[in-house]
């Protein structure tokens, strides 16, 4: 059982392959921030009737809420939303490579910040298998668009702003995994199943009430938006709620960059699926990374 974060932490990485790319295609037709709000407002209902189900199937009341918990859930929540915020303006840049291969970087961030300033404790072995993962994800991601997009940038601000971007959010989701790994565990009661599913639909409401609210002062008309289309959006819900309960759970079992780390293989899917579905051909640099994240995630069953 002690091991089981790293299946579900794969699984999560198979959601959120998908959720974006339902995203990036949402994007095309609705705002940023009503596309960010789309995961939150869609993904609820089945966040609750999840908690609802945990509770009920082990037994086990929903533990007591106390300010500690609640400081945590809205800084990840924030934290997640303004990560979104700047990963779906990625897709709205003509040269978004640096800053999307930036994102990647987030697994480094957490296990730098995360053992300064939060609980994160990381072995030797688990900095190696942390190193590893993002070296291989950067080499699929450098076969994927090349050596040149990642030359010196020249140019002034907007030659710049992928690289800001990518690196802003990459910070964003680094400090949402760090505060809801602290939320889920500053619930002392119950097991981890029942703290994660109180935290991801803590963490979750507060994006659902607050970003609702700021949509409805300054985007009303986008809101409305969404109707036309509910189905897109319904995906996205579901794809973001199964995603979320995945990381949650694996972020409250085991350490937030260990889980993210062994979540990289989100590159792998997307390779996978280039392959099956676009018959694209597999270059010797995208073997030589998928390579080197799976000894990286290897290394976590050590």
């Amino acid at each position: 059982m002690e091991l089981i974060w790293i299946p579900i932490s794969v699984l999560g990485a198979l959601m959120q392959a998908v959720r974006t790319a339902g995203q990036k295609s949402l994007n095309a037709r609705l705002s940023t921030m009503v596309t960010t709000y789309v995961r939150s407002i869609f993904g609820m209902p089945l966040l609750l009737l999840y908690l609802w189900a945990v509770s009920a199937g082990t037994g086990q009341s929903i533990p007591e809420i106390h300010a500690p918990f609640l400081l945590y859930s809205l800084g990840a929540s924030i934290a997640q939303v303004a990560a979104t915020v700047f990963l779906i303006q990625l897709f709205t840049l003509r040269n978004f490579a640096v800053g999307t291969t930036l994102t990647k970087t987030d697994t480094m961030l957490t296990a730098v910040i995360g053992s300064i300033f939060f609980s994160e404790v990381i072995s030797g072995t688990g900095w190696l298998a942390v190193a590893l993962t993002l070296a291989g994800v950067i080499l699929i991601s450098v076969a994927r668009v090349g050596v040149r997009v990642f030359a010196i940038q020249g140019g002034g601000f907007e030659a710049w702003k992928p690289t800001i971007i990518g690196f802003a959010s990459a910070l964003g989701f680094c400090l949402s995994y760090l505060f809801l790994r602290e939320a889920s565990l500053s619930l002392g009661e119950g097991d981890f199943l029942i703290r994660a599913a109180s935290t991801v639909v803590a963490v979750t409401g507060f994006q659902v009430v607050f970003l609702g609210l700021w949509l409805f002062i300054r985007e009303r008309e986008g809101l409305m938006a969404m109707l036309p289309d509910w189905r897109l959006c319904a995906f996205i819900g579901v794809t973001s709620a199964v995603g979320s309960i995945c990381w949650f759970t694996a972020m409250t079992i085991e350490n937030a960059s260990y889980v993210k780390s062994v979540g990289q293989v989100e590159a792998v899917f997307t390779l996978l699926i280039s392959s099956l579905y676009f018959k694209e051909k597999f270059t010797v640099t995208e073997l030589a990374g998928i390579a080197v994240l799976i000894a990286g995630v290897l290394l976590f069953l050590l």
